[in-house]
């Protein structure tokens, strides 16, 4: 399916300094310790600090997106009991929360904050928040100075990477994620969830360009790392799902499923039964994704903006509301994959020179991910500019000659 994928990388911050070294038995402690700190003293603001760190990691851990709702109230009632310019790791939190919550600005707003109350302290976070909102000659100047506060650190390589990978830089961040992986690999004690993070990335990197080997290697290897987790099994789901191996594929989604019941994973089951021509499978998985997104709306938050758009563009196709949406995205995030999303979906309404107009904004950031390509490749052919269109779709070959075989949204 030719869709766009968005890799949204939330900071990872959180995973690299809690990571899961002490197991989950060591979290459950501390969960409990800090519950009961707050519970005997609301304004222990201390306390509320390290037990959103802990609600942050059970999030990504766990895929339960209801501990981060929890980290939310923790960060909130942090800053509550003593103001952010006597609270620095409070300020932190809620820049983090921000961030994982895909309120981009804000996310920008605390972390500029907190760095003029702690300089160097939220260089990572206020890095990721100016590469989703687009600004990435501003993020590249953050993450210089992150890379040369924590040379060769997981956090300063792993940003550096999607730094990269946003110019179109395709070697070079597969050069820093390998440095990310290996410097995660030698963390002591280690810290499983981090390295599982970090052999991800680097296996949807290989995954995206169409080097399958390196892919399925580092996709194992996260595995042997941290097993069963949702993100990995989700990964190597997708992975099967383009190489053709069905059966594979569908019990790794049911897997990733079980394990994290999040609507983008029925969504992309369904997407995965709709490619192998299945549309009476194809359709409750994507009743079920579609119900996750509105719940989540309804909860009032916009973690799945960019994913509706994507869904009323392909999955179930309603060019109205893929255009509310992606103009929705647009308004929270301003990078070359919004732009996309965008232009995809005027697209799909045969708006065919306001697409064409997104699409070269798109693609003027750099971004040279296949379906970008393939995406904007087909909007300057139905707007009738045909030498563009083909050597878009020649590049896209060139950047991954498996750019046809199931891809899902993210």
């Amino acid at each position: 399916m030719h869709c766009a994928r968005l890799r949204c990388v939330i900071a990872c911050a959180v995973a690299m300094a809690l990571g899961c070294g002490g197991g989950l038995a060591q979290t459950d402690r501390e969960q409990r310790f800090f519950e009961e700190r707050v519970k005997a003293d609301p304004q222990d603001f201390l306390a509320w600090n390290r037990l959103g760190d802990v609600y942050l990691l059970r999030e990504r851990r766990s895929g339960d997106m209801a501990w981060l709702a929890r980290a939310d109230e923790a960060a909130g009632a942090s800053l509550r009991a003593v103001a952010s310019e006597f609270n620095p790791a409070g300020l932190s939190l809620r820049a983090r929360v921000d961030m994982a919550q895909h309120r981009f600005a804000a996310a920008r707003d605390h972390a500029k904050e907190l760095l003029a109350v702690q300089p160097g302290g939220a260089l990572a976070t206020l890095g990721d928040a100016l590469l989703e909102l687009g600004e990435l000659d501003e993020a590249a100047e953050f993450f210089a100075r992150l890379a040369e506060a924590q040379n060769g650190s997981v956090a300063a390589e792993s940003r550096l990477a999607r730094l990269a990978w946003l110019r179109g830089q395709h070697e070079e961040a597969r050069a820093h994620f390998g440095a990310a992986l290996k410097a995660a690999q030698a963390a002591i004690p280690p810290v499983p969830l981090t390295e599982a993070w970090c052999g991800v990335q680097l296996g949807e990197l290989a995954f995206r360009t169409g080097r399958w080997d390196d892919a399925e290697a580092a996709y194992h290897a996260a595995a042997e790392a941290l097993p069963d987790w949702w993100s990995t099994v989700e990964h190597l789901a997708e992975f099967e799902g383009a190489r053709g191996h069905d059966a594979e594929a569908v019990a790794l989604y049911e897997q990733a499923i079980k394990n994290a019941p999040r609507p983008e994973l029925w969504q992309a089951l369904g997407d995965f039964h709709a490619f192998m021509k299945r549309p009476d499978a194809a359709k409750p998985c994507q009743e079920k994704a579609l119900a996750g997104y509105r719940a989540s709306l309804d909860r009032g938050e916009v973690l799945y903006v960019h994913h509706l758009a994507g869904f009323y563009a392909d999955s179930q196709e309603n060019a109205t509301e893929a255009v509310i949406y992606a103009r929705r995205d647009l308004e929270l995030r301003h990078g070359g994959y919004a732009q996309d999303a965008l232009a995809w979906a005027l697209y799909r309404q045969s708006d065919f020179p306001a697409a064409l107009d997104a699409a070269k904004q798109a693609l003027a950031t750099g971004l040279a991910d296949p379906h970008v390509l393939y995406h904007a490749a087909m909007i300057h052919l139905s707007a009738g500019d045909i030498a563009a269109g083909q050597g878009l779709l020649k590049r896209c070959a060139e950047v991954n000659p498996h750019f046809n075989a199931f891809h899902v949204h993210r």
